[in-house]
């Protein structure tokens, strides 16, 4: 047993002392007030103290962690029967052992010797099932506590794995589109366009994998919309005429941090489906901050031109990184109608 556990003994040994000495209280104090001075009390509650502690003690570590658990309840059963009737009959002899102090108050109430010894032991037997039951509790209710933690470790675990896989999603499918783009310029021979989305797509790689987020898998949301900035930059190269994408913010977006990459599935689906080149028919992106709430919403016209039979990740991955990271406190809203296709997602800073 190392120092730790014999700490834990010995803590757990003084705190059983003082509950009993609590207990006895009222008699010590009120009732009999001499009775703190007598050897009553230091058999009552030294002997018989330490004879309940070591059945509290065996209880709750030896026998409840052995044989509370399915398939061993009949050997729990019949393993707390033999200790209360083997502590039941130790304390018996101990208190005859000290007849005249013990037995004394049972001989006040009974008439003859077999009725004390009756009385003596039918109250050991129901102080020792006590005793029992209290290291049943002490151990169901650390265990439980125990269980509690671990489960909210596996959680948490649970969790982090959902959130890095879901993450690790946005970046591969990304890096597809982009270097599909690169590809496109360097076949038609653009060759500045395709060193400067090169360098912004080094730039955006660099943010997804170097970016540290916080202990709540927060980043800067002003670096959020820098990498969204970027996207757009890097979309432009393709269109020799320009895009229209309309990006607007409102409020102050220096100091709030939302979790990495959240934002990004949505405006790369708009300039996947959208019709980028019609000033008319633009991509609307709005970015809002209202107290401690986010806004974000993007609005795009559906191109009839671009049919992706194998469906993209973007919504299915924001939905799921929203009910982990903000349950019961997030919206998303989704709507298709008149050709065009709506997003809006509100979650709290």
């Amino acid at each position: 047993m190392g120092k730790k556990e014999v700490r834990g003994f010995l803590w757990l040994l003084t705190g059983w002392m003082l509950f009993i000495f609590f207990l006895m209280t009222p008699e010590v104090f009120f009732v009999n007030p001499g009775y703190l001075a007598t050897k009553t009390f230091a058999v009552q509650y030294g002997v018989f103290g330490l004879i309940n502690f070591v059945m509290f003690y065996i209880a709750s570590f030896f026998i409840t962690p052995r044989y509370f658990r399915p398939k061993k309840y009949l050997r729990f059963v019949w393993a707390c029967i033999g200790m209360i009737f083997f502590f039941g009959v130790f304390k018996y002899f101990v208190g005859y052992l000290f007849g005249d102090i013990v037995l004394k108050q049972f001989r006040m109430l009974e008439k003859n010797e077999f009725s004390v010894a009756v009385h003596f032991f039918i109250v050991t037997i129901r102080n020792s099932g006590l005793c029992l039951l209290m290291g049943v509790a002490h151990r169901s209710f650390f265990d439980w506590i125990a269980s509690e933690k671990k489960k909210r470790e596996l959680e948490t675990q649970k969790h982090a794995a959902e959130m890095a896989f879901l993450k690790m999603q946005v970046n591969p499918h990304f890096l597809f589109n982009a270097l599909n783009n690169l590809f496109s310029l360097a076949t038609i021979e653009r060759s500045s366009k395709t060193a400067d989305g090169i360098m912004k797509l080094s730039h955006m790689i660099r943010y997804m994998l170097y970016e540290k987020e916080d202990s709540n898998n927060r980043v800067s949301l002003q670096k959020e919309v820098d990498f969204l900035n970027s996207f757009i930059d890097l979309v432009k190269l393709r269109y020799d005429g320009g895009i229209n994408i309309n990006f607007s913010i409102e409020g102050n977006i220096t100091h709030q941090r939302i979790p990495a990459l959240l934002l990004f599935p949505l405006l790369e689906n708009a300039c996947k489906h959208g019709i980028l080149d019609d000033p008319l028919k633009p991509v609307n992106i709005e970015l809002a901050i209202t107290g401690t709430q986010l806004k974000f919403t993007v609005n795009n016209y559906i191109n009839s031109y671009l049919k992706d039979k194998t469906g993209g990740i973007g919504l299915e991955n924001v939905k799921k990184r929203l009910e982990l990271m903000y349950p019961g406190k997030h919206s998303i809203d989704i709507e298709n109608s008149g050709g065009q296709f709506f997003v809006t997602i509100k979650l709290p800073l």
